[in-house]
């Protein structure tokens, strides 16, 4: 009698320490996965996989993810409990002032970098900044190819004018290309180019070049990405519940030290995602 009550207590107590026993716990609540509608960069790094895998082990929830351009459109139809894009991506702003999702919370980091030949005749690559680098550049008078992306636009015309402004004459190319165009057009002109580390890492997979990434150690590279959990009042069937156990998770110093000791197999020496969610879960996350 003694050894089945201990049994039963043991039992007990298992069940009151276990997550996912819990009767209020979302993984009891429901058998669904977690829809997660994200951009593509975390995907094709294997980051978000890797994360992902982290989380089932923690809650026994299961999450499936797709990718592409469309994912705020996606969610507004339904097909998303939760959107992680970069903070900047032209939807976040309008989904979010609609109703279709709740505040948006900073998780990671990815980030560009300075493209260039092997040879680096600027001697970019022990730069103590990408500033110093871009003035580099200038001084050498090596030729640069402005990539056409807004973002990187945006970015270069931050970085000459860190650099002084200098006279573009003679190595800043006047180009329209743009993505791995550019990258081509840097490398037959033996000159620089910026881009994503990710889809650089992309194109190198897929096309013979000798282009190397030089320099990417500096926060101004980065580019912040951030979760939105979708409204159930705006979309009827988003299962907001679930979706937040899997934002915490995001927020949580187990993921953040997982962002940050992630490596991409194509550059494992080089860090090129970063935890952005230290200040982000003050406890206001229920």
């Amino acid at each position: 009698m003694k050894t089945f009550l201990l049994w039963c207590a043991i039992g007990f107590a298992v069940m009151q320490l276990s997550p996912l026993a819990s009767a209020d716990t979302p993984a009891a609540r429901t058998n669904k996965p977690i829809r997660l509608a994200i951009v593509f960069a975390p995907v094709l790094s294997g980051l978000i996989n890797d994360l992902i895998d982290d989380f089932r082990k923690a809650s026994g929830l299961e999450v499936e993810t797709v990718s592409g351009m469309d994912i705020y459109e996606r969610a507004r139809a339904g097909d998303a409990d939760i959107v992680i894009s970069h903070c900047g991506f032209g939807e976040v702003e309008r989904f979010i002032k609609d109703g279709y999702g709740r505040w948006p919370r900073l998780v990671f980091a990815n980030q560009m970098v300075l493209i260039g030949p092997p040879t680096d005749p600027a001697h970019i690559q022990n730069a103590k900044s990408a500033t110093e680098a871009f003035r580099r550049l200038a001084e050498t008078k090596s030729t640069f190819i402005p990539n056409g992306l807004p973002v990187v636009m945006n970015l270069t015309d931050y970085l000459w004018e860190g650099a002084g402004r200098p006279d573009k004459e003679g190595w800043y190319l006047n180009s329209t290309e743009s993505k791995g165009r550019a990258v081509k057009l840097a490398e037959e002109k033996g000159g620089y180019v910026i881009w994503g580390a990710e889809p650089f890492l992309q194109f190198v997979q897929k096309h013979d070049t000798k282009m190397q990434i030089l320099f990417a150690s500096d926060p101004i590279l980065q580019r912040v990405m951030c979760s939105v959990v979708v409204d159930p009042g705006k979309v009827p069937g988003a299962n907001a519940e679930s979706a937040t156990a899997f934002e915490k998770y995001l927020l949580s110093p187990r993921a953040q030290a997982r962002v940050a000791a992630f490596r991409t197999p194509a550059a494992s020496n080089l860090q090129l995602w970063w935890p952005a969610a230290l200040h982000n879960d003050n406890g206001a996350i229920q």
